[in-house]
C-alpha cells in the first residue's frame, strides 16, 4: 500500500536521515576522540619541522595507549640504537627491582638513596654503586635481554672515559625505550607493585628541560640523558594529560646542544597537545 506524505513530511523525513548519516541523534554530536586522531603523515611532518635544524643523527617515537591508538616513528637516517647516555639507567633500574621483585636485594635505606640520586638528578656514582648491586654489566645485560630490549646494551660504567675510547658504550633506541615506558605505563614490566615503585622515581626526575619544557596540565614521568662531547641529548618521556595516556622518546647524537634543546621542547609541546585531544 502506497502512504502520501505532504511535503512537509518529507522535509522532515529527509532532515532525520541527514542527522543519521551524519552521526547526529537528536542534536547530540559524535564525540570529539572520534575526529582527535591525526594521521601517522601529519605526526611525521610536524616531528620533521620541529627537529629540522637539529643535524646529525636523530630519532623519535610518540605512541598514544589506549583508545584511538598511535604509534609512529621518524628519523632523519635509519631508525636504529643510539647512545643511551644516562636514559640507559632505566634499565639499571629495572635490574634493582627485578633482584628485589625476586628476593636477591632487599630494598634498604641506602639502596632507595642510591634509586632516588640516579632518577631524581642523573648521579652517575649512584648508577655505578646501583650496577654493582645488580650483579656487575653482565647481569644488567642479562637482565635487559629477559626483556627482549635487543637494541640496548650496558657496555661500560658511567665516567668509564677509557672504556668509551676502546669502543664500549651504553646503546639503546626509540623502540626499546618507548617498549619500556608502554609496559611500565600498563603495569606490565615487573607488575603492579615494582613498576609503581619505578614510575614514582620517575615522576620525580628534576630534569624537565627538554620534552617537557613546554608541556602544561601533564604529569610527566621522564629520564633524559646526555653527553654533550659526543653531541648526546635524549629524553624518554610519558606523559598523562586529559584522560590520555602519551610516550614520546627522542634520541639525538653528533649535534648541538644550542639546537637540540629548543627543537625537544617544541617536540614535546607539539605532540602532546595533538593527541591529547
Amino acid at each position: 500500500m502506497m502512504i502520501n506524505l505532504s511535503k512537509r513530511s518529507w522535509l522532515l523525513l529527509g532532515g532525520l536521515l541527514l542527522g543519521v548519516g551524519l552521526g547526529l541523534t537528536f542534536g547530540r554530536s559524535v564525540p570529539i576522540h572520534a575526529q582527535a586522531t591525526p594521521s601517522s603523515a601529519t605526526i611525521r611532518r610536524q616531528v620533521k619541522h620541529d627537529m629540522r635544524h637539529v643535524g646529525g643523527r636523530w630519532s623519535v617515537q610518540v605512541t598514544r595507549l589506549g583508545a584511538q591508538p598511535v604509534n609512529v616513528t621518524v628519523g632523519n637516517h635509519a631508525v636504529k640504537r643510539q647512545r643511551a647516555a644516562s636514559t640507559i639507567k632505566l634499565y639499571i633500574m629495572l635490574s634493582i627491582f627485578q633482584r628485589v621483585q625476586r628476593h636477591q636485594l632487599k630494598l634498604t635505606a641506602t639502596t632507595k638513596a642510591r634509586l632516588k640520586r640516579m632518577i631524581y638528578n642523573s648521579d652517575n656514582v649512584a648508577a655505578n654503586q646501583l650496577i654493582a648491586q645488580a650483579g656487575g654489566l653482565a647481569a644488567v645485560n642479562r637482565v635487559i635481554r629477559q626483556h627482549r630490549f635487543t637494541q640496548t646494551t650496558l657496555g661500560r660504567h658511567l665516567m668509564d672515559t677509557r672504556a668509551l675510547h676502546r669502543g664500549h658504550d651504553n646503546w639503546t633506541s626509540v623502540r626499546d625505550l618507548t617498549r619500556f615506558l608502554t609496559l611500565l605505563a600498563q603495569h606490565r614490566l615487573l607488575g603492579t607493585k615494582q613498576d609503581k615503585r619505578m614510575l614514582t622515581l620517575m615522576r620525580h626526575c628534576r630534569n624537565h628541560s627538554k620534552l617537557p619544557r613546554l608541556v602544561t596540565h601533564a604529569t610527566v614521568f621522564n629520564k633524559t640523558g646526555e653527553y654533550p662531547d659526543l653531541g648526546v641529548q635524549n629524553d624518554a618521556a610519558y606523559f598523562k594529560t586529559h584522560g590520555r595516556r602519551i610516550i614520546v622518546v627522542a634520541m639525538s647524537q653528533s649535534g648541538h646542544a644550542n639546537r637540540q634543546y629548543p627543537a625537544l621542547a617544541q617536540v614535546g609541546k607539539h605532540l602532546v597537545t595533538r593527541l591529547s585531544k
